[in-house]
């Protein structure tokens, strides 16, 4: 945790919602209240409503709001911990931190990775970065976009910018763990030499992580490296150009995925301000999660060699299985946007746009470019190569519509096609943001109801943790309330208010923040037959006993042991006095040790 939640209070008093709001939204008084147009959803009549007296906005089209912080946090795109630092810093509103190793490790990683930024950036300048300005000017790269996205230069010196690291008093350590620099037999060496620097930031705006750009034609040396996977960064869960366009993307409804760097910034230098590329040429589910809070829909514009178009059918299912909306990009006589826009400008690039197939159109004009569809045989195979693609579509209408343009251009019945490719148990493209709790189809005594009637007694009575610690609690809301009271009896400090406060360290994502709350009304009386806390403790204790002894018993490989689990089992189904049962819990762990 890093606030207490009194403080936040006290925050929120000072705060007047009308003056965070209006920073950012054009407010008209009406009455007591202000009203304007919602940052949140394309609105044409003013239906944000901000009320003073409440401290509290609200949209009465999409709902959008909450108190001052909650706004900033939700229009910013930043964690509510980050929100707020902010306005307390952007009011001058003092706030006490509680202490947190990690968070204030994290603090000087990014120090570091704004100073290196600072370093790269004024190299760019200089008379030994004549070759990276000429390269980026042949690339129609020009000063002023250079300036605008913060691009820098890593000089042909082996420790150049570890040097200025280490003058400026940061640890040996700290550089090394975000990769800046590295070390071998040899010595110590910068991890970016000779390379045009592409910054990389988190939804926040902080540096996280480089991109650069070799300038030697060398096959020996990688064109394009990005930095390694670091406390404070994670390659999948990024997007490159983000941070500049992300405004654009919302108000434009739409976004071009991209698979380099420079087609994003030649795409920026010719308008197409809404262009981004994932770091690698594969999109990821938390890169898609990302974007569906801009918009629902896709562009997707890869280059056109074989890893490129690959990168094109994977991304299709990402974005189909996060309820995307995707047309793709083909063009002739280039190799990616950046090349095709320096031959054809950016009128044809507009056409190209124009006439981007949908995805199921582009896949249908991939896979049957491979199969002759003249024997059976081949149009089998064709049409399985549409089953991960079907397996990931919500709407049946969409299914239905693409079943019927498949029966007509291949001349097959369309309940056989339906056979193949509907199926009643759907294997859908995982999205972990959109998984609804799988366990639930689980019986009242199953995992998951024993996993939140586990965390309900801990959440009343935290002293019950020593019992449980050890469980194997599979929610990642389970495991943030563990590792939370966890910290409090570590730190020795108690909470007054332990839901509130577990919310306030901005760890959870909003269907978390209500599975929270939903777990907190659970009464462990009403899942005990009206009995007191320490006998629902004690029905809770032996459900897991239970448990695991059923999956101990499955293995059979150790007869021995088996059979002495099974004596484990006979004695469990015998009325036990509590303090028998723990006795015997401890003879189990042992035994299965």
């Amino acid at each position: 945790m890093k606030y207490k939640s009194e403080d936040i209070d006290l925050l929120l008093q000072q705060l007047h919602i009308e003056e965070v709001v209006g920073e950012f939204v054009d407010l008209k008084k009406t009455g007591a209240n202000f009203k304007g147009l919602c940052p949140f959803h394309q609105d044409n009549n003013p239906s944000f409503v901000v009320s003073p007296n409440k401290n509290i906005c609200k949209c009465f089209v999409c709902g959008a709001g909450g108190n001052p912080i909650k706004f900033y946090s939700e229009y910013k795109k930043i964690s509510f911990v980050e929100a707020v630092e902010e306005l307390a810093n952007k009011y001058n509103i003092p706030i006490k931190k509680v202490g947190n190793s990690k968070v204030n490790e994290n603090k000087e990683y990014y120090e570091i990775m704004e100073e290196a930024h600072n370093y790269y950036k004024e190299e760019m300048f200089k008379n030994t970065a004549r070759d990276a300005l000429e390269y980026l000017s042949k690339r129609k790269i020009n000063p002023k976009l250079i300036k605008e996205n913060e691009i820098g230069y890593a000089p042909n010196e082996w420790t150049g910018l570890y040097d200025y690291l280490i003058k400026k008093g940061f640890e040996k350590k700290k550089i090394f763990d975000l990769g800046l620099a590295k070390e071998n037999e040899k010595g110590i060496y910068d991890a970016f030499r000779n390379r045009i620097i592409f910054p990389i930031y988190s939804v926040s705006g902080k540096i996280i992580a480089f991109g650069g750009r070799s300038l030697e034609d060398s096959k020996d040396i990688p064109k394009y490296i990005n930095s390694q996977e670091t406390p404070i960064f994670s390659k999948g869960k990024n997007l490159y150009g983000f941070i500049q366009k992300g405004s654009n993307i919302k108000k434009k409804n739409y976004s071009i995925l991209m698979e380099g760097y420079m087609d994003v910034l030649s795409s920026h230098s010719y308008g197409f301000d809404v262009a981004l590329a994932p770091l690698g040429t594969a999109l990821t589910e938390e890169q898609a999660h990302l974007l569906k809070k801009y918009t629902n829909n896709v562009i997707l514009s890869f280059d056109m060699d074989e890893a490129g178009q690959k990168a094109t059918e994977r991304s299709i299912l990402i974005l189909k299985s996060a309820g995307f909306n995707i047309r793709v990009l083909l063009y002739k006589d280039a190799k990616d946007p950046d090349d095709y826009l320096k031959k054809y400008g950016k009128e044809a690039f507009l056409k190209v746009v124009k006439d981007s197939l949908e995805a199921f159109d582009y896949l249908y004009l991939r896979y049957s470019s491979e199969y002759s569809l003249e024997d059976h045989m081949s149009k089998q195979n064709f049409i399985n190569r549409f089953k991960d693609f079907f397996q990931c579509l919500e709407s049946d209408l969409e299914r239905s519509l693409y079943i019927d343009k498949l029966g007509k251009s291949l001349n097959i019945e369309l309940d056989v096609l339906k056979s193949i490719l509907i199926t009643n148990n759907k294997k859908r493209i995982k999205n972990t943001y959109e998984k609804k709790e799988e366990s639930k189809d689980l019986d009242e005594k199953g995992l998951y109801n024993l996993e939140k009637l586990t965390l309900a007694l801990v959440l009343s009575q935290n002293e019950y943790i020593e019992d449980f610690r050890d469980k194997e609690i599979s929610s990642s809301l389970g495991k943030k309330i563990f590792q939370y009271i966890e910290f409090l009896k570590e730190n020795q400090e108690k909470s007054s208010n332990i839901i509130k406060d577990i919310i306030l360290t901005g760890n959870l994502s909003q269907d978390e923040e209500k599975e929270l709350v939903n777990i907190s009304l659970l009464s462990i009386d009403d899942y005990s037959n009206k009995l007191d806390i320490e006998k629902g403790f004690q029905i809770i204790f032996m459900s897991w006993f239970i448990l695991e002894l059923k999956e101990a018993l499955k293995e059979r490989s150790n007869l021995l042991k088996h059979i002495k689990l099974k004596k484990i089992e006979d004695k469990l189904k015998q009325h036990i006095e509590f303090n028998d049962l723990r006795a015997l819990y401890d003879e189990f762990k042992s035994i299965n040790a």
